[in-house]
């Protein structure tokens, strides 16, 4: 299993909202993929425990732990970003960015 879908797979399983991934292979010597997904605070906080279990020695950080309605996990070629509703309205990754899959 590709770990672009193995992470998608966590936030399916996190009942994710809105999950869309955008593709930047070829476009950025940093990452190959963005993951958006909109998730509430406890789904949050169990993203980071689901991630670190399956990832644990591929994380390269993760960011905004402490309820600040966007959450980042980098896996180094895969960046997940986790908001709540608002935050991820407020950022407005979707209007950024092509999606190549969304659910």
């Amino acid at each position: 299993m590709s770990k672009l879908t193995q992470a998608i797979e966590i936030l399916e399983k996190l009942n994710a909202d809105d999950i869309a991934v955008y593709d930047f292979s070829g476009r950025s010597p940093f990452y190959d993929y963005f993951i958006v997904g909109t998730v509430n605070e406890r789904a949050s906080s169990s993203a980071v425990g689901y991630f670190t279990k399956d990832f644990k020695d591929e994380i390269k950080q993760i960011e905004g732990k402490n309820n600040t309605g966007w959450l980042l996990i980098d896996l180094g070629d895969i960046v997940v970003h986790l908001f709540n509703e608002e935050s991820r309205e407020f950022y407005g990754f979707d209007k950024r960015f092509m999606e190549i899959r969304k659910k």
